[in-house]
This record gives C-alpha cells, sequence and structure tokens, in this order.
C-alpha cells in the first residue's frame, strides 16, 4: 500500500516530546523525515528512561521511522547546507522559542523566498503573540496556566500531577500535526505554502472543554472535583475492589438499569437522583468483589462498567492482541505502540527504529548534492556531525 504522506519531506528542528511527536505523527503516514539537530547535545530525549539499542525507550516510540542529520546553524556554511535541503522539504516543523530562527538567518521570510511552496509549523509554549512567549514551561506548566490542572483532583484536595503529559501530546503535538496535514493539503493543491503556529498552553485550554463551555456561558467558575465529568457525580467514578478498582461510567439509563440489574441493585435505579446512596451503594457493593469477579460479572457489552487495568494487562489482552495495539520494527529489541489507525483496512507499515544523532549525515547531504569529500571537510570542522561524540559513526551497527 502506497502511504498517504509518501513523496513529502519533513525537516524536524524540534526536540523532546510536542514537535516530537507532531513530526512521527507525518512519519506515521510516510513522510521522509530528516530530524535536523545541532551540533551539542541533540535531542536529549535519547537519554530518557529504559536504554534500547543504545537508546531511550520513549526516543524509540516518537523518533522512529525518521532519519537525522547534524548541521551547526549557527555557521553561514551549515545555514546553507539547512537551505540546500529546505529546496527539497514540503514541511518544515520547529519548537524554538519565537524570534529564534530569525536569529539563526533561517527565518520565515528567508525560508519562504527559498521555497514558495513550503509548509512552515512552529509550535511554542505560549506563542509569539503573548507576553509569556520567551516563558520557559513543561507540560505541567501549560497545564497549570491553561486552568486545566486546577480541575485534576478531588474536592477539597490539591490538584493531582498528571502522569501524562497531555499537553504535550495534544495541547502541542497532535495539535501541530493536524494543523499542519491541513496547510499542506492547500500547498500541494494551489504551490502556496505557509505558516501555522500553535501554543500549548493554547492548545491545552481545549483539552477541558466540557468544563470551560458553561463557564463560557455565563456560568460559574468549575470548582475541581465538582463536575459530573470530574468526580462530581456517584455514577461516573471510580470504586475500590478488594483487590483493585473498577470504573463506572453508566450515564445513560439502559446502562445504569443494567448495571443496578446485575448488582442487584433495584433501590439504585428509583434513587438514581440521591448521589450519596448511590456512591455508598456502589462502594459496599464493589469492596465485596475481586477483579475476577467483576470482570466475569460486567463481561457482557451494556453496563459501562470495567475494572482498571494496568499497562502490562491491557497490552496482553485479547482486546489489545486482535486490534494490534503493538508493533515490532525491523532491527529494534522492543514492540512499539501502533498508529491509531488503519488505511484501507491496513496497519502503515513500520520502517526503521528512531535514529542515532547524526546518523544519516553524509546520505542525507548526498541527496542534496554535497559529495563525500565536502561532507568529510564540513565534518572536521564541526559544522555537520555531532561534536560530542553521542554518534562516533554515521551509519546503524
Amino acid at each position: 500500500m502506497t502511504q498517504p504522506l509518501t513523496g513529502v519531506r519533513v525537516l524536524d528542528l524540534t526536540r523532546l516530546m510536542p514537535g516530537n511527536y507532531a513530526a512521527w505523527t507525518l512519519a506515521s503516514f510516510g513522510a521522509d523525515v530528516v530530524k535536523v539537530e545541532d551540533t551539542g547535545a541533540g535531542d536529549y530525549m535519547r537519554d530518557f528512561g529504559v536504554q534500547v539499542n543504545g537508546q531511550g525507550a520513549l526516543h524509540q516510540l516518537v523518533n522512529r521511522g525518521k532519519r537525522s542529520v547534524v548541521i551547526d546553524l549557527k555557521s553561514d556554511e551549515g545555514r546553507e547546507a539547512f537551505l540546500r535541503l529546505v529546496d527539497t522539504a514540503d514541511v518544515v516543523i520547529e519548537s524554538f522559542r519565537p524570534g529564534v530562527l530569525d536569529r539563526l538567518g533561517v527565518g520565515w521570510d528567508v525560508l519562504r523566498a527559498r521555497r514558495p511552496s513550503l509548509v512552515l509549523a512552529s509550535t511554542s509554549g505560549y506563542g509569539s503573540r503573548s507576553p509569556l512567549a520567551n516563558r520557559a514551561g513543561h507540560d505541567i506548566n501549560f497545564a497549570a496556566t491553561s486552568g486545566m490542572l486546577d480541575q485534576l483532583g478531588r474536592k477539597g484536595e490539591p490538584p493531582v500531577v498528571p502522569a501524562i503529559p497531555v499537553s504535550d501530546f495534544i495541547g502541542g503535538g497532535l495539535n501541530t500535526a493536524i494543523a499542519t496535514l491541513a496547510l499542506l493539503s492547500r500547498a500541494r493543491a494551489t504551490g502556496v505554502g505557509g505558516r501555522v503556529e500553535t501554543s500549548i498552553a493554547e492548545g491545552a485550554t481545549l483539552i477541558p472543554s466540557n468544563l470551560v463551555a458553561d463557564l463560557l456561558a455565563g456560568g460559574a467558575q468549575p470548582e475541581r472535583g465538582t463536575a459530573d465529568w470530574g468526580g462530581g457525580s456517584g455514577a461516573y467514578n471510580v470504586y475500590a475492589l478488594s483487590d483493585g478498582h473498577v470504573a463506572v461510567g453508566a450515564v445513560e439509563p439502559q446502562f445504569w438499569n443494567r448495571m443496578s440489574e446485575l448488582l442487584q441493585a433495584p433501590d439504585l435505579v428509583t434513587r438514581r437522583a440521591d448521589d450519596a446512596f448511590v456512591r455508598a451503594t456502589l462502594t459496599q457493593k464493589f469492596s465485596e468483589m475481586t477483579r475476577a469477579e467483576a470482570r466475569e460479572l460486567f463481561a457482557e457489552d451494556g453496563s459501562c462498567v470495567d475494572v482498571i487495568a494496568t499497562f502490562e494487562e491491557t497490552f496482553s489482552s485479547p482486546h489489545a492482541a486482535s486490534m494490534e495495539y503493538l508493533r515490532r520494527v525491523p532491527g529494534l529489541d522492543m514492540p512499539v505502540l501502533a498508529p491509531p489507525y488503519r488505511i484501507d483496512g491496513e496497519r502503515l507499515a513500520e520502517t526503521v527504529p528512531a535514529p542515532f544523532q547524526g546518523e544519516h549525515t553524509a546520505e542525507i547531504m548526498a541527496e542534496v548534492g554535497y559529495d563525500a569529500e565536502q561532507v568529510a571537510d564540513l565534518q572536521r570542522r564541526s559544522i555537520l556531525a555531532p561534536r560530542d561524540g553521542r554518534a562516533p559513526v554515521l551509519t546503524r551497527d
């Protein structure tokens, strides 16, 4: 199967989660994504977590299917090498703070003059128009300034730190990928490129839209843990089992009635509006069950009650196996999470593990007209390839 973005070249100047995830999304659809890394540490996501084939597991997940070139953009010859790559590119994705590309001499005016059909996607923490434009931040900071973190947790208790960087993944990464694809579609139809800017903090404000909607319509500021979808309702909540926990989402009457029937608690139907009674009854009923008993009782499709699984349980389940949650990448000693979509009934092909820093420098520069002697000279002068020895060879062992 020909992948949707076959023939599209993306230059990925990002590091860490939001930009990496956006560029990986394009790679998963078949784009030729080239990580353009600096001559120092490069993308230090390589150092995170368990090391697999010499690089961090998270790096392997979100940078697989890409190639890597190392260029010193602060040098004249490095800028020219980068612009030669731009001549062949359809998309550039960057996550510098606003203004950095201009200071490097490769800002939007330079890029579009060089390549009028180019799409430039810029993602930053707070956006170039904001008074916070140059403020540093990570996922927890974007969740905090967006108001989302204020809503995570129980009533009367402090906010809960999210273990999953949803602002980075969705507010930054996914929104950037979607906007880039939209602008790329226009560019391919008209030949005219453009620039899209995304702000992670702004994107994070869209995530709790279910809580924000009433406020925007003139309602009150929601209090943490009181919204029906955030722990404020006994019908949409988590309860303790004797050896774990269960999630109840029996919101609609048909699901609520079936759950009540299975629990042999008919009063739950007649007294559903009594939230204190609902919580007390469900707490008592579930506390008497094991996880295995709850799974068996609610095995059918019509109750919206599920035992809370660990990652290990999820990945070993028949459901995950049938949906092919996990894939293998040739040459990588770990499974990876498959992109969550199929096209014409097929999963998209996995290609190569995440690159080492500068692994494909010689190969990529040859594609834009540099011969081996020119590449070697630029490497000797540290204009190409890393200075710190993180990638001592430019091909995979």
